[in-house]
């Protein structure tokens, strides 16, 4: 069994060394063969600089065991999707685990998830108990993202998870390779992982302060409210459209609301021409003359808007090749 870890860094040059330090210890303890991959997520700082060293550092005592620390280094700042993304790609393992580059989640707690995986489930997500203890002085507009986030995913997905934006999480090698990720979609990873059918599960893990510098991924507040908000939306698609056997398909919904539309405009059109050819009424100046041919139009932009929302499903079901981001280089 080989463990990947994949762990997304923006301007974190302080923590990348005691990471890998953390790290390697907790793997090499547990005597399996294992990767850390660093996704530098274009940051501005030495943090490249920080991951090229570590590499070179374990080169020749790691790989020669099957063992060694990897980096992947973007163009620019993607978001933490993105480097989610690229280190999935880059990532060989047979179980794949998530971890914050910030180090406020010990890596011995890893050991928690592989024990999980190992006992058969597709997807173990984590739960920081202490840091929701933490963020409960802190203002609710504030804690908004989470409480939402949290709350919404669940409702939609069926899921009892806690934690939706813990930065370790374990997967199966199946999931990750069937995942394509975009926008802000790491903040759902379990939501979407239900879209295979992955048995899921949480974890408490310890939490402990950042030492070194403030996240530049972890910004909140009202404008990150509104970015969950249009994501959920996006994950809502998502769920719905992955239903057996795509049990919403646009045709569905569109052209179902189009075709009731024509049926109201072509009712609507038969009482006026029943008014006109057996009453001999005049109804050119009649409101509903207007609202039927209305209806009608309606009617047909719903259908073709539900015909152009197919192929658009199509195009994203069989397009999935394409990434969401581009690599300038790689070191191992």
């Amino acid at each position: 069994m080989n463990i990947s870890i994949v762990v997304p860094c923006y301007n974190e040059e302080k923590n990348i060394r005691p990471s890998a330090d953390g790290l390697k210890e907790v793997l090499t303890k547990i005597g399996k063969s294992w990767e850390v991959i660093f996704v530098d997520d274009g940051s501005k700082d030495a943090t490249w600089e920080e991951i090229t060293q570590v590499c070179r550092e374990n080169k020749q005592v790691c790989f020669s065991q099957n063992k060694g620390f990897k980096g992947v280094r973007h163009m620019r700042n993607y978001g933490q999707t993105a480097a989610y993304q690229a280190g999935f790609d880059a990532s060989k393992g047979d179980f794949v685990i998530t971890f914050s580059s910030d180090n406020e989640t010990p890596a011995e707690e890893i050991e928690k998830v592989i024990g999980k995986l190992e006992e058969g489930y597709d997807m173990v997500n984590t739960n920081r108990e202490e840091r929701y203890k933490e963020d409960a002085g802190k203002s609710f507009f504030k804690r908004i993202p989470s409480i939402l986030a949290n709350r919404v995913i669940n409702k939609m997905s069926g899921l009892q998870v806690k934690d939706t934006g813990s930065g370790v999480k374990g997967f199966r090698r199946v999931l990750v390779q069937n995942m394509h990720l975009y926008g802000d979609m790491h903040r759902f990873l379990p939501a979407y992982c239900s879209m295979f059918g992955a048995k899921i599960c949480e974890v408490d893990v310890a939490f402990n302060p950042r030492i070194y510098g403030e996240s530049a991924y972890g910004k909140v507040g009202l404008s990150r409210t509104f970015k969950v908000f249009l994501d959920i939306i996006a994950l809502k698609f998502l769920l719905s459209f992955s239903t057996k056997p795509f049990t919403m398909m646009p045709i569905r919904i569109f052209g179902g609301t189009g075709i009731i539309s024509m049926i109201l405009g072509g009712f609507l059109g038969s009482i006026l021409a029943f008014d006109k050819i057996v009453l001999g009424q005049n109804i050119g100046t009649r409101p509903l003359l207007f609202l039927s041919v209305l209806l009608i139009i309606l009617g047909f932009q719903f259908i073709s808007l539900g015909l152009l929302g197919e192929l658009m499903l199509r195009i994203y079901f069989e397009s999935q090749g394409k990434r969401t981001y581009i690599v300038r280089e790689e070191v191992a």
